[in-house]
């Protein structure tokens, strides 16, 4: 399972809480596309043949700040 945070998507930036101001995100808190894409390249490949069962929070440490 992974666990995403705010990623630097047209999704992110025309969510309504967001382009309200109701819920702000620092520009220095968002991922890339290709962070993600990372963490699923590696869930993907051989090297996490031994991975079973787990949760990858990939945010940045955003969420352990709020």
């Amino acid at each position: 399972m992974k666990a995403g945070g705010a990623i630097d998507t047209p999704m992110l930036w025309d969510n309504p809480n967001v382009r309200s101001g109701i819920e702000v995100i620092a520009r220095t808190d968002v991922g890339q596309p290709e962070d993600v894409a990372a963490v699923v390249a590696f869930l993907a490949s051989d090297d996490a043949r031994f991975v079973q069962g787990a949760s990858l929070l990939v945010d940045g440490g955003r969420l352990a700040r709020l």
